[in-house]
Parts: C-alpha cells; sequence; structure tokens
C-alpha cells in the first residue's frame, strides 16, 4: 500500500527527529522542519499529501501556519498536534483548516489512524476532483448547482 507524504513541522528538535525515525521506519515518507517559515519554503518546492504541526512554533504560529498553508495548498490534509491542548485551542486551528487535532505526547497508534484515514479521503478527493470538473465544464450555474448537490450526497451514501 502507498503510503503518504508527510511534513512534520514541530520546534522541538526532540520530538521532531523521534516522530521523523518512527514514521519513516512505518514506510511514510517523512520531513521534518523546524519552524513555519521553513515549511511555507518547503511547500514551494515540493508537494506533501499531510502535514503535522506544532501549534507553538517560533515566528509564526501554528494558526497562522493552518492560514498560509490553506491559502496556498487549499485540500492538503492538517493535523495539528500540541502539548497545549484545550477544545477552544482546537475549535479555533479547526475554523483555520485543520482537519484533526491531537495532543501531546503523540499516541503512535492514534496517530497512524488518524494518517490512515485523512490518506483515503485525500486519495477519494483526488479521484472525485476530474468528476466534478466534467460534470461542470460548459454547464449552466443552475446545473453546476445541481450537480455539487448530487455529488455532495453521494458523500453521505458512505456513511
Amino acid at each position: 500500500m502507498i503510503k503518504p507524504k508527510l511534513l512534520l513541522i514541530d520546534d522541538d528538535k526532540n520530538t521532531l527527529d523521534g516522530l521523523v525515525k518512527i514514521l519513516t521506519r512505518d514506510g511514510f515518507s517523512v520531513s521534518g522542519v523546524l519552524s513555519g517559515y521553513d515549511a511555507l519554503n518547503l511547500l514551494s518546492r515540493e508537494n506533501f499529501d499531510i502535514i503535522l504541526t506544532d501549534m507553538k512554533l517560533p515566528g509564526m504560529g501554528g494558526l497562522s501556519l493552518i492560514h498560509e498553508i490553506r491559502k496556498r495548498k487549499e485540500m492538503i490534509a492538517i493535523v495539528v498536534i500540541t502539548a497545549y491542548s484545550s477544545e477552544k485551542t482546537a475549535v479555533e486551528a479547526k475554523k483555520y483548516g485543520a482537519d484533526c487535532f491531537l495532543g501531546k505526547p503523540v499516541n503512535i497508534e492514534e496517530l497512524k489512524i488518524v494518517l490512515e484515514k485523512l490518506w483515503e479521503r485525500q486519495k477519494l478527493v483526488v479521484q472525485k476532483r476530474p468528476l466534478q470538473e466534467e460534470l461542470t465544464s460548459g454547464l449552466s450555474p443552475q446545473t453546476m448547482t445541481e450537480n455539487r448537490t448530487i455529488i455532495s450526497h453521494g458523500d453521505n451514501d458512505s456513511n
């Protein structure tokens, strides 16, 4: 099974190195950086499937980073991992575009499950995109709205 390409961002070098080592050993392709600015720089040169970021980062905080990533890479999955977890922080991260929120210390088995679920969702999005474009090319706005409704209801069929 092909695994996603991951970008990890954490200002704690020991945490970053540990996660990179564990996830690489488990077959993931992983890059790790220590700041939000380094992450944006790397994202401008490479493609990733899933991003895992800490909330507390030097210079650019996690929320600002999520916001910048969403402006550049709308469809990428983002997981927030933080020692400063609270319901308020989780809600705020979700509002900025995070797909998932995990506390530290990271439960590796839980993280792997989250990554598998996000990867499955990412693959479905990629498969669905050409179908949506095909459906909407050259159609009236009313027809496009109807097609979006049909497609979104199709998503609910799998639940």
